[in-house]
Order: structure tokens, then sequence, then C-alpha cells
């Protein structure tokens, strides 16, 4: 799966992850369609992307308005005529104490993280079937292979869903001609934390939790260059940390030994940081 001439679209293409395989994608010969709902960013992305010298062309989407994925892909075939990779890389998340969390919340992080997904590969892949030809990407998360923390359970579940979705999609889609790969990155930093939300915390800056294997960040354009590597390869699951490498290994041989070490570690995580927790 050379990318040089392929159309790809890139959505969530503003920043981070969705920004660096974008350039890396124009960097190695395709034409790109970006997308994101930060226009002035994507903005930048389309001149960073056309000074490598290919094709660029841009289309504001939020992926959870089914009408704005319509026109993402009126807009592909349009420019271009057709698409042969698409990379999806938004991404929200949201922290907290799991019994206090609103409902209204739970709904905003799935529509993102898992619905939007599933909308745009929806929209997409029915041309690609049609043709025979084609390739996914999904941007989950190592969230989406193991709960990491007991802080972000929402986000957890979002990409343990875009996951599995993605494992399904590789079994339907692989007799279509058509292939699929899921990105689970450990560590990255990027602005994630712009558009997060943390509720009843009292201190956020005391909230944020990692465990004592990730720690050690990598910059988007590392991922950029993963990523784009795993699709040439067309290697299904795509991990950036040999650390996490290590952990899922271990969790596979013994869940339950795994799971009890971490409550082990975070025995009462949330004391004296949302009041009385009983009336």
């Amino acid at each position: 799966m050379d990318p040089k001439g392929m159309i790809a679209v890139v959505t969530g293409a503003a920043s981070g992850i969705g920004r660096a395989t974008a350039l890396e994608l124009a960097r190695r010969g395709a034409d790109l369609v970006v997308s994101d709902i930060h226009e002035e960013r994507l903005a930048d992305v389309v001149r960073e992307a056309g000074a490598l010298g290919g094709r660029v062309a841009s289309a504001r989407c939020d992926v959870r308005l089914d009408e704005e994925v319509a026109a993402l892909r009126e807009a592909a075939l349009d420019t271009f005529g057709r698409v042969d990779l698409l990379v999806n890389s938004p991404g929200v998340s949201l922290l907290g104490a799991v019994e206090n969390m609103p409902i209204e919340d739970w709904q905003w992080v799935l529509d993102v993280n898992l619905v939007g997904f599933v909308r745009t590969c929806q929209v997409f892949m029915k041309d690609m079937i049609e043709r025979g030809s084609g390739y996914i990407v999904n941007v989950a998360s190592v969230a989406g292979l193991y709960a990491y923390s007991y802080d972000a359970i929402p986000y957890v579940s979002s990409k343990f869903g875009c996951y599995g979705f993605t494992e399904g999609l590789a079994v339907y889609l692989k007799p279509r001609g058509i292939g699929v790969s899921v990105l689970c990155p450990g560590l990255v930093v990027t602005n994630l934390g712009e558009n997060a939300r943390i509720v009843g915390v009292e201190d956020p800056g005391e909230f944020l939790h990692f465990p004592p294997h990730m720690q050690r960040g990598i910059s988007p354009e590392e991922v950029g260059t993963i990523t784009c590597d795993g699709i040439q390869d067309e290697r299904f699951l795509i991990l950036t940390h040999p650390e996490d490498e290590e952990v899922i290994r271990a969790r596979r041989e013994d869940l339950d030994a795994a799971l009890e070490e971490q409550a082990k570690r975070s025995p009462d995580p949330f004391a004296g940081r949302y009041g009385p927790t009983s009336d």
C-alpha cells in the first residue's frame, strides 16, 4: 500500500496525530482532502501539505453530523474523483468519577470517538466496496486494548468500542478487497487536553493519572511516520510503544492478576477529591 498517487481523506487533520499523518502522507506522495472543525489550523495544514508538492483540498467536517460527513465525501469526489485511503483521527477526552458522570458527557465522548468513526466509515466504504479496493485507518488508543487508568473510564469505553468496530471491519472488508488498520498509540504529546472535560474534580491539576509504563511521551510526527509505515505494511494493529506491547502480552497471560495489581496501586484514587461518596 504505497501512498504515492493515492487519494487520502484525513479527518481530525488540524492538529495532533491527524495533522502529522496527513503531512507524512503528503511527503510520501499522496494527494489529500483534510478536514476538521478547527478551520484556521486546517488552513495551516493545507499550506504545509501543499508545500510538500501534492494536491490538497480541505473541508470543515464535524463527524457528529450526517450532513457534514456526506458533504466531505462529495467534496473529495468532486475534487479527485475517488478516495483510496480514509484516516479517521478525531478525538476528545472525558475524565472524572464515573458514578458522577452526566449522561450528556458520555454521549459527547461516544459521539466523537465511536459513532463519528462509524458514520464516516459508512459513508466512505460504500464507494470502496463498489470499487473493490481501498484502505481505512481508525485512530483508537491503547485505551482501546486495556483500561490503563481508573480516571478515564468514558474515554476507555469509547476507544474499546472503536477498536472492536475496526476489528470487525477488518474481517468484513478483507474479502471485499479493502484493507483496515487500527492505530493504538500510547502517550503522545498532543493538544488533546484542550477539549478534554474533567467532571466533578476539585483540582484537575492533580487528577490526570498515567501508570508507570506510560511516562514516555512521543511526538505526533513520530506517530505519523509509524502510521504510514503500518499502512504500507498493511498491518492491522499499529502500536507506537514497545512498553505497551509488553503490558498487553502480560495481561493476556493473566488478566485477573493484572487487574488486581492495578487496584493495589489505586485502592482509593478519588479520596478527598469529590466530597462524600454517600449521604
